[in-house]
């Protein structure tokens, strides 16, 4: 299978009727958003909680039934943007501190302002993802491709392939558990 970008062409659905896709979209995302903000902001806690956020408001989307037509890069746009806020809002302490974490602080905000700098990171991150997907079994790539890419529900999946709506989310399931793996071999969590 060509390497093709999954998660940046593939418009999600986010919907009521949709708990499990929120809890894999939070699987698939969390660490990838939270090593994003764990490269702009020094301390952890505050950076678990802009990702926390973030999904907080992609819940919201979820609850006012919004489609995202690009969700990797409407995730990795909010927690930039949650990210530059964050460091908004402490660069007057920021320019006062003489500390060398403090001084790290508003070294990463001028580079997360940089677009290019940001652009290169998200290019990065995609290339790992789909690299992942790639990797993949035939079958259970085959599954969550129509899952993710073509937004086909489970029940559609099943009929498209010819088998059970259980073997459909057996195979989600191990494509979600397999890309954890393969992800965490390219980026280091704490």
């Amino acid at each position: 299978m060509a390497s093709e970008n999954l998660f940046i062409q593939t418009p999600v659905a986010v919907s009521h009727d949709s708990n499990e896709s929120f809890e894999v979209i939070h699987d698939l995302y969390f660490n990838k958003l939270f090593l994003i903000a764990r490269g702009y902001i020094s301390s952890k806690q505050d950076a678990e909680e802009i990702v926390q956020d973030v999904f907080v408001k992609l819940w919201k989307k979820q609850e006012e039934n919004h489609s995202i037509d690009n969700l990797t890069g409407y995730l990795f746009r909010m927690t930039r943007n949650a990210c530059l806020d964050f460091l908004r809002s402490k660069k007057n302490v920021l320019a006062i501190e003489t500390n060398l974490e403090q001084r790290q602080n508003l070294l990463n905000f001028h580079a997360l302002s940089n677009e290019s700098a940001s652009s290169i990171i998200e290019d990065e991150l995609h290339k790992q993802v789909d690299k992942a997907i790639d990797q993949l079994p035939k079958k259970c790539r085959q599954v969550f491709v129509k899952s993710r890419k073509e937004g086909l529900k489970h029940k559609e999946i099943a009929k498209d392939l010819n088998i059970s709506t259980k073997t459909v989310e057996n195979h989600i399931s191990k494509a979600v558990r397999l890309l954890k793996t393969q992800l965490r071999e390219h980026f280091t969590f704490e």
